[in-house]
């Protein structure tokens, strides 16, 4: 459930990129190999670049946006089980890394 008096988390994102937020995390990573249309690739570079940033970061940020926009339209059991973690899921976790996305101005 979105929280209207916060900001989403593409506001976030935006103000990451017009250089007013940073924002950091730490998690466990799964390294995978994954084939972008250039056109994407492009845009998450660009943003990277402004956000003063690797593009793995911005990946990630991207990816987050995107899966927090999905949450808002799909029905509660989809959701819940989408958000459900299994053991084996957990066994691929290789490494863990903080990444810092942002530079404010």
């Amino acid at each position: 459930m979105t929280n209207h008096n916060e900001p989403t988390k593409a506001e976030k994102l935006a103000n990451i990129l017009a250089g007013n937020a940073t924002t950091s995390m730490t998690s466990a990573t799964v390294q995978r190999s994954h084939r972008f249309p250039l056109y994407y690739f492009v845009l998450i570079e660009n943003m990277a670049k402004l956000a003063n940033c690797s593009v793995s970061a911005m990946i990630n940020q991207v990816l987050e946006v995107g899966v927090d926009a999905l949450y808002d339209h799909l029905p509660e059991d989809l959701a819940s089980q989408i958000h459900s973690v299994t053991q084996e899921q957990i066994n691929k976790a290789n490494s863990q890394v903080s990444q810092k996305v942002g530079k404010k101005k």
